[in-house]
């Protein structure tokens, strides 16, 4: 049969598509170029589908190559200035970051040092000569073409690329070390203009996302000398970026609305949806919440969204089990943010513009756990969409955590087998103590690899941002949409998308994360991830019901700014106080008291706007030589002696309340006492920082 004949039977049949493919006519898919890629970037229902061409995803990044080794270096945290190898080129020492190998495209390149002036440059295809060459700090700053601003910027101090460079053989992305001092070097760093120095290797934090699609996939070499040619496509995603809109409805879509009022230990179901169709928007509110009563109450907003319980089923299967509010990427409570993904307002109107298709039938369960009845509205729009062989069913699990944060440990976000892709996470944490808590790196291992082919660089970086940036940003991929403070501290929510940088699985995936916390204490972490998968894979594990309530960790609008140790005017009666460097401190520094004698005082001055009754907490070091101390405050003995002995590096966080403390001028004294038999010399004291609240 000639192709023309196929061709013309093509008209007829519905099957002309795979005809065309098995006749050898060389009719193919379109090649993979830098405006399919764009489209992608925005393409619910693409999202939904297996992906054709099929591609595995992973990740080039500085993560430190000593966790190789396992057992305790698995949790090394040295991830910066890791590199695939150096070269030298015309004089040159480039750095290697990433030598991929094609048919591929990078998806995303993050850094924490996106000031750095140090050359990037990205050779394709072999080419001796690269295609793109321009200072790290221009990849982040939308001011170089073709990367306009909503793909190239700097949010929370991370930079962050997410435009599409597709190679068709191979691509390797080097950066220059230059002779000079960078931001990413430690301060105090020689510099190559002292005499005898030698400049310090790179200090460079970076994540470099990338697709490899399977041999023979056709792919157009991204090349910016032609980039007139996909502008327009370029200026349709940045709309659909700034501007989100779910998947185009059908016409014969209609909102279907539910007004529900839902008693304690009971579930209520919206109407069934039958037929193949699929949900293009929807959005709930819990009517009748109250942010003002006390964190308890069942009213709070804290409390009702994460009471009751979002179960989905489609064609029959288990698929979405999920806490309400924090389904849409708010928890605890409502935290207005918009991203491509998720709306969510000031007034409690949660929407999500993910897709979710299904064959047969529709089943939506809303149950309360919460002790008081809620009053809900849903709101749903479904219109017919084919169920085809190639799309998948929308799935979503929570899970928490509450344990003890030292030594740093793994925790599994989702382990499933199967076929399927995870499009999205939310990280939530309940941080008890003002430190760090974001050092953990993400691990995935795709269809059984033996090591995670995605390993990163630390919790802030996979969502975005970089050395712990404290206050709420919105951007169409990534948010931080809660950040209680003060400095790290309180309830913290994250939520990150992966479009481009989805993760296909054939056969398993295991995503774990890393908790990596700065200092010893009790945190509670909380998580959803969010994957699409072929019928008949696995469902969301079942939530556990004692992990609801949201912990209370104080009313934030009490604390005051806390006190740095190391800046308060301190006077010692004997022995020697000074500012010490410890990483796990916050700001990396303590005021250390060392050499006392029993008796002796290291008394430190601090200033109270108001005076009145606080409860005053102190951040202060354990270790082998610490001693034995009596704390004063205006004074006054007041709770019991502290021990700062411990055999290996720790904290405590004595809390002296219903503390009188007067406006202006107050005292902190620490009294020498005897020793712990147990501790090395030095009778030290450690004051990391003193946190007041009000009464």
């Amino acid at each position: 049969m000639t192709c023309r004949r196929v061709a013309l039977l093509g008209l007829i049949v519905l099957t002309a598509p795979l005809l065309l493919a098995s006749a050898g006519c060389g009719w193919r898919t379109p090649a993979v170029s830098v405006e399919t890629l764009l489209r992608e970037m925005t393409d619910f229902e693409e999202l939904a589908r297996e992906p054709r061409p099929f591609y595995t995803h992973a990740m080039a990044s500085s993560y430190s190559r000593e966790s190789r080794k396992g057992g305790d270096a698995w949790f090394d945290n040295h991830d910066v200035g890791q590199y695939v190898r150096t070269e030298t080129r015309e004089g040159r020492t480039e750095h290697v970051m990433a030598n991929l190998v094609g048919p591929g495209a990078v998806t995303r390149i993050w850094s924490a040092n996106p000031t750095l002036t140090n050359r990037v440059r990205f050779y394709f295809d072999g080419e001796e000569a690269p295609r793109l060459t321009a200072p790290l700090s221009a990849l982040f700053d939308g001011s170089r073409a073709p990367f306009a601003p909503v793909f190239s910027y700097v949010s929370g101090t991370g930079g962050n690329l997410y435009f599409p460079l597709p190679y068709a053989r191979s691509l390797k992305i080097t950066v220059e070390q230059n002779d000079e001092t960078s931001p990413g070097a430690h301060s105090g760093s020689p510099s190559a203009s002292e005499p005898g120095s030698q400049p310090r290797r790179l200090r460079l934090y970076y994540e470099i996302g990338h697709r490899d699609y399977e041999p023979g996939t056709r792919v157009e070499t991204f090349d910016p000398r032609h980039a007139d040619k996909f502008k327009d496509a370029i200026a349709r995603a940045a709309r659909a970026l700034t501007a989100p809109k779910p998947a185009a409805a059908p016409a014969d879509a209609r909102w279907v609305d539910a007004h529900l009022t839902i008693p304690p230990s009971e579930t209520r179901h919206l109407p069934e949806v039958t037929g193949e169709k699929a949900v293009y928007e929807w959005s709930a509110r819990v009517r009748d919440t109250d942010e003002n009563v006390p964190w308890q109450d069942p009213a709070r907003p804290d409390n009702a969204w994460r009471n009751l319980l979002l179960q989905v089923i489609f064609d029959g299967e288990r698929s979405i089990e999920v806490p309400l509010g924090d389904f849409f990427g708010s928890g605890p409570g409502v935290n207005a943010y918009e991203n491509l993904f998720f709306t969510v307002t000031a007034d409690g109107h949660m929407t999500s513009r993910l897709l979710m298709p299904f064959g047969r039938s529709m089943t939506v369960n809303l149950t309360n756990a919460g002790p008081v009845p809620y009053a809900v509205d849903v709101r749903m729009r479904v219109g017919t969409r084919r169920f085809a062989a190639h799309d998948w069913h929308l799935h979503a699990q929570w899970g928490a955590l509450t344990r003890d944060s030292w030594p740093p440990f793994d925790t599994n976000v989702l382990t499933t087998h199967g076929q399927g892709k995870v499009v999205g996470t939310v990280y939530e944490i309940a941080n008890p103590v003002l430190v760090w808590w974001g050092e953990g790196d993400q691990k995935i291992r795709v269809d059984g690899e033996s090591f995670p082919s995605t390993f990163g660089t630390g919790t802030e970086d996979d969502y975005g941002f970089a050395y712990g940036y404290n206050e709420k940003f919105t951007q169409p991929y990534h948010a931080q949409t809660r950040v209680d403070g003060p400095w790290s501290g309180g309830h913290i929510s994250l939520n990150r998308w992966y479009m481009l940088d989805a993760l296909p699985f054939r056969s398993s995936i295991r995503f774990d994360q890393e908790m990596w916390h700065w200092m010893p204490c009790r945190p509670t972490w909380s998580h959803v991830v969010y994957w699409y998968a072929r019928p008949g894979t696995p469902g969301p594990l079942p939530i556990d019901r004692a992990l609801l309530s949201p912990v209370d960790l104080g009313d934030r609008a009490k604390m005051l700014e806390p006190l740095e140790g190391e800046t308060l005017p301190h006077e010692e009666t004997g022995g020697r106080a000074g500012t010490e460097h410890l990483a796990n401190c916050s700001n990396a520094e303590h005021l250390v008291w060392s050499g006392a004698r029993t008796g002796d005082r290291l008394t430190v001055h601090f200033r109270v706007p108001e005076a009145g009754r606080y409860t005053v907490t102190l951040n202060v070091c354990q270790s082998p030589s610490y001693g034995r101390h009596q704390l004063r405050v205006n004074g006054r003995p007041v709770g019991s002696p502290i021990d700062g002995y411990s055999p290996t590096l720790y904290w405590l966080h004595p809390t002296l309340s219903n503390v009188e403390l007067k406006k202006g001028d107050n005292t902190l004294t620490a009294v020498a006492l005897k020793p712990n038999p147990k501790a090395l010399p030095g009778n030290r004291f450690g004051l990391d920082y003193v946190l007041l609240v009000r009464q």
